[in-house]
């Protein structure tokens, strides 16, 4: 066996970690009326809250520390009494960030403008003499896909006319959208308005306010979403409207949607909770209560309290913040209150959570159980209490406050309610999201609302998911701890690689070219074209963004491939640095078909402007959207395919990459995620017979008989699909769904609505056998909003979003007086049902559940009737008006329904007009997505699939096996986990005149001494390697037991070891010794010292009394 090698593993693992199953839990940054900008694979957040400091996260979940990146001490005109928003200027909040033509702008309340040529500044004011603009708030720019820009705001009431400046008399707040020149020129630019509050309107009820305007477009549509109503928490109202246009200045208030899409989720509870005892916000409550200290034991329910004085609660000082503080029913103002509330329980809750607001320092005693809390806020909060405090019979709640204060400033308050909330914990209450921003996910593909609210009384800023139901955009409740269902946090790419470490594995060079990290940015190390592909399996539909820079002066380029084959077949985009050209190759066959055409007229490598013309060369991003054969390309938010897509035959799955034409050239921050996104015609690529069309209004299966199928997208083990279906009406039979997940006809899970039992079904077969098959009810609970036309009215009408089926619904009745709409509002005399069917409004005979009362869900009943809009018509008490505040709606089927799922490798979620219905485990393959008719004919659009994220490389393991001198044998290895995301192996050789490696092909020369190096081509930083040489030495090392931490470190690591060290070997990521250290006798622990390194990967060898064993290091 003198001969003969045998491999001995080793195996490094490092940093090891799970980047599924993690549930989303607001909030996420502490700042407040933010705005957010996401570039090269960074987020960049600011508020009113950071005094002109910058956060920044990969992943919209994890911020970094803030970085001051703006000042505002220049502007001479604060001192100035004529602007009127010159207190808030030096905020620097309540504004935008907007990167274009190498400049990062923040406009901000005052309203100032300052630039900076990186995104985390120094930031420069432009408005030193006077403001950037004269009066307005709230302010944004958009950048269009064609390059225009809108300068959108609101106008306050008292403001003159943002045109003329002369005096402008308005009922309320505005928002204007103006057609911007340039980034650095507000003024003598045309605009006009585009919404304004409407009295009445459901999300206008309490106050003239109309603010935080944010435009945005996505699937050819436009959205404008807008904060109405009085912004106190006190009050509560504060929510996020939107309207929808299809141009970015056209939009009108007709343009509404009716509803709220982000709102407070305190009615909610009402409907995923019972209510055990009401708080003050919709109708009061009755207690005894005292301002002096009581006598006795007045905390106990048998307390003979008669002599106490009853009221309502709440209890507080003042009525209104502006608009009406509506819990507030008793007036307190002493120091001291003292209440008793007592109810009655026949059974005790599985968990319960005490409702409160508080503006003193409170201790409440339920049954004598302490509860002291000090968190005064103007806001609502939810928390556990233990259900054992509770009991059967009679309970009392007692409270203690406190709160000396005076003056015209003195809020004092104590509010509360108690729910059962079954079997899950409670989430946080959550009010007054506003101030909201559209953002791209980390990935690409998903949509998030970024906005300021109240989570437990706690001001800070949330994210929440959005979908869109074919166009129509709707939000998920904000999600925090316990919130019912899965709520995934944001999905990141594919892979995304920001050079941080001089790490090639992902990278093949193509045609002997050699590429260099440095700085943390690649580029070619020789003045010449060179190419490279990205280490990975071929793929049909993905979007690739690659951020480069190109010095100005010699007319260099950047390419990206955006599909390649081979070096026959292939589609490379490319853009020339000072031409202003770009270019599009579609090579097929070894012919190539070249088309250049003018960069956009707006886009500029530097904008010229003087203040920042002397700028150094900034980055732009290209980016690739792949889908079936169809190339949308895009450069920064410029759509270079805005009239049509690149159109080829290649439909079929390749790689991608990128090329420079020399060293002048650099790229960063490359990343890429699988998946597509279609709608109306530019649906493609599906596998399906001649019965579907594509038209503007989706896909569409045409036959009304027999199975349709068809099947799409990459197969993964990690992602997320969806899509809305509908039609006309409600059929009476026929079924029609989705795969979302499907390997092949013999295994895979299907999900249908069944019209015939009116259900839905979800199928699972594995070999060829159902292994389950379970039916769900299509009965579901949905909040409406009145469709607005006129107002005050008695009439109003709930529009739904296709033909459905409605069998009741709960409303919680309008309470009180309402300055702002000079209404006051009591329980109705009586309401009148209708349902519109065809152009017919038929009457509903409707059946109240028990009596009506405020501050609980009225329920109505009715039998079933199918219809597309529900009147109520409410007969009030003399001089009173009648109003549901709420209403859920009774939904038995509909026409139309959102379809979506996730799957991360051995879970699958599903998900019914974005409700969680179904969670499926099990061991499946790689999987794909199909849709399915049968009996029936269905219109699917708005398909959204994209991989979730990457599953990182945790372990390798080499397969032992032997090699003679002369031999080649094939490298083999096992990838862990089973569904790594890139499993993908570079191989190499320490000494190739020993044994060389092409490929996974190892081939022994002669006798020696060599490691073979397995890497992941995923970017991670797991590798495994073993030893070839003498039979002696083929035994597996042992190693001992050694610990180095901090890994990553800053300045220095510690080294612990089981045996005693005698050397330790400082080597670089090229494995070039930097540093070698001979500690004293019996030393087992020792501090390295590895401040003055710059941040990279490193090697520590360590040798020990009787072993040696290498680990990897990061210096940050």
């Amino acid at each position: 066996m003198k001969n003969a090698v045998f491999l001995a593993i080793t195996i490094l693992i490092l940093l090891s970690q799970s980047l599924f199953a993690q549930k989303l839990s607001n909030p996420v940054v502490p700042i407040y009326d933010g705005c957010v900008e996401r570039f090269m694979g960074y987020y960049y957040a600011m508020g009113t809250g950071t005094m002109g400091q910058i956060y920044s996260s990969k992943d919209l979940i994890n911020w970094s520390d803030p970085v001051l990146a703006a000042k505002t001490h220049e502007a001479t005109w604060l001192n100035d009494p004529q602007w009127n928003q010159r207190s808030v200027y030096t905020r620097v909040g309540a504004g935008d960030i907007l990167y274009r033509n190498g400049v990062f702008h923040i406009y901000f309340n005052g309203i100032g403008h300052s630039y900076a040529d990186n995104p985390l500044g120094m930031y420069k004011e432009q408005a030193i003499d006077e403001p950037f603009d004269d009066y307005g708030i709230d302010v944004q720019v958009f950048q269009d896909e064609d390059g225009e820009l809108y300068y959108v705001k609101k106008v306050n009431p008292d403001d003159p006319h943002p045109i003329t400046g002369a005096n402008y008399p308005k009922s309320g707040a505005e928002v204007w959208a103006f057609e911007m020149n340039s980034p650095f020129v507000r003024k003598g630019i045309d605009g006009s308005v585009q919404m304004t509050h409407q009295i009445g309107h459901p999300t206008n009820v309490d106050f003239i306010n109309f603010e935080g305007p944010e435009l945005f477009k996505y699937r050819d549509n436009y959205y404008m979403m807008y904060s109405p109503n009085r912004m106190s928490a006190r009050t509560g109202m504060y929510e996020v409207g939107v309207a929808q246009s299809d141009k970015p200045n056209n939009f009108d208030n007709s343009k509404k949607y009716p509803h709220p899409v982000l709102t407070r989720n305190t009615e909610d509870h009402l409907v995923i909770y019972k209510q055990i005892l009401n708080s003050g916000e919709h109708g009061p409550w009755q207690a005894q209560y005292i301002t002096t200290d009581p006598i006795g034991n007045w905390k106990e329910y048998d307390y003979d309290d008669s002599s106490w004085k009853s009221g309502n609660g709440g209890f507080g000082l003042k009525s209104t913040d502006l608009a009406p503080i509506r819990s507030n029913r008793t007036t307190w103002n002493t120091d001291k209150l003292f209440i008793r509330r007592t109810f009655d329980l026949d059974y005790i809750p599985q968990n319960a959570a005490l409702k409160y607001r508080i503006e003193a320092d409170t201790k409440f005693y339920i049954n004598g159980n302490e509860l002291e809390l000090s968190d005064s806020s103007t806001a609502y909060s939810l928390i556990d209490i233990d259900p054992a405090w509770l009991k059967l019979g009679g309970n009392i709640i007692a409270v203690e406050a406190l709160n000396e204060c005076s003056g015209s400033n003195c809020f004092k308050f104590v509010d509360f309610g108690l729910f059962d909330t079954g079997e899950q914990k409670a989430e946080k209450i959550v009010i007054g999201q506003s101030q909201s921003n559209y953002v791209v996910g980390p990935g690409g593909f998903e949509r998030w609302i970024m906005y300021k609210a109240f989570f437990n009384g706690v001001s800070s800023q949330g994210i929440d998911r959005m979908h869109f139901y074919d166009k129509e955009l709707v939000v998920e409740s904000s999600a925090s701890v316990n919130s019912p269902g899965y709520h995934p946090v944001p999905a990141t790419p594919t892979f995304i690689s920001y050079f941080d470490y001089n790490l090639y594995n992902s990278l093949e060079f193509l045609n002997n070219s050699s590429w260099s990290i440095k700085n943390k940015e690649l580029y070619p190390k020789e003045d010449k074209i060179s190419s490279l592909l990205l280490r990975t399996d071929s793929m049909t539909n993905y979007r690739f963004e690659v951020p480069f820079k190109i010095q100005a002066g010699s007319n260099d380029y950047a390419s990206v491939y955006a599909w390649y084959q081979n070096e026959d077949n292939f589609v490379r985009v490319t853009i020339y640095r000072d031409s202003y050209l770009w270019e599009c190759e579609i090579r097929k066959a070894g012919n190539s078909e070249v088309q250049q055409y003018n960069l956009p007229d707006h886009f500029e490598f530097l904008e010229t402007n003087d203040p920042v013309s002397h700028y150094e060369e900034p980055w732009h991003t290209m980016t690739i959207y792949k889908n079936g054969g169809n190339f949308k390309i895009e450069l920064d938010y410029f759509n270079l395919t805005l009239n049509t897509p690149v159109k080829t035959d290649f439909e079929g799955s390749g790689r991608i990459g990128i090329e420079a034409s020399s060293s002048k050239v650099a790229f960063d921050a490359i990343q890429y995620t699988i998946g597509f996104d279609e709608w109306d015609n530019h649906i493609t690529g599906w596998e399906s017979s001649e019965s579907w069309d594509i038209s503007q209004a989706g896909m569409t299966n045409t036959l009304s008989t027999g199975v349709s199928e068809c099947f799409k997208g990459d197969y993964l083990t990690d992602y997320e699909f969806s899509t809305f279906v509908r039609n006309e009406n409600i059929p009476n039979s026929g079924k029609c769904g989705f795969y979302p997940l499907y390997i092949d006809p013999e295994n895979y899970v299907k999900a249908y609505i069944d019209y015939q039992d009116r259900t839905l079904h979800i199928d699972r077969k594995e070999q060829g056998e159902f292994t389950e098959q379970k039916i769900y009810p299509l009965d579901r609970t949905t909040s409406r909003q009145y469709t607005f036309e006129t107002y005050p009215t008695n009439s109003y009408r709930y529009d739904f979003r296709t033909e459905t089926e409605v069998s009741g619904l709960d409303i919680l009745w309008f309470e009180g007086y309402y300055p702002y709409l000079k209404q006051t509002f009591d329980l109705p005399l009586d309401v009148d049902f209708y349902a519109l069917q065809g152009s017919t409004w038929t009457p509903i005979d409707a059946t109240l559940d028990g009596e009506l009362r405020f501050a609980e869900l009225n329920h109505y009943t009715f039998n079933p009737i199918k219809t597309t809009a529900i009147k109520l018509e409410v007969t009030p008490q003399s001089g009173k008006a009648a109003r549901a505040f709420s209403a859920y709606f009774d939904e038995t089927l509909a026409a139309g329904y959102y379809l979506r799922a996730r799957r991360e490798n051995d879970q699958l979620y599903l998900y019914l007009n974005d409700k969680l219905i179904a969670q499926m485990s099990g061991y499946w393959a790689p999987s794909r997505i199909g849709l399915f008719t049968e009996g029936m004919k269905a219109t699917y659009n708005g398909n959204l699939y994209y991989q979730t994220g990457q599953v990182p490389v945790e372990e390798i393991e080499i397969t032992s096996t032997a090699c003679p001198v002369g031999e080649t044998i094939e490298l083999t290895a096992n990838v862990f986990p089973e569904n790594a995301t890139n499993k993908i192996l570079v191989w190499s050789s320490s000494n190739p005149a020993i044994a060389s490696i092409e490929g996974n092909k190892l081939t022994r020369h002669k006798e020696g001494v060599v490691k073979i190096s397995a890497w992941p081509a995923d970017g991670s930083i797991k590798y495994a390697s073993i030893n070839l040489g003498e039979s002696s030495d083929l035994e597996e090392s042992t190693c001992p037991y050694i610990d180095i931490y901090p890994n990553p470190a800053t300045d220095e690591v510690h080294i612990r070891s089981g045996e005693t060290l005698k050397r330790i070997d400082l080597l670089s990521a090229n494995g070039i010794c930097i540093q070698s250290i001979t500690p004293h006798d019996e030393c087992i622990d020792y501090n390295l010292s590895i401040g003055n390194l710059s941040p990279n990967l490193y090697f520590i060898k360590i040798t020990t009394s009787n072993n040696s064993i290498t680990h990897k290091i990061i210096k940050q």
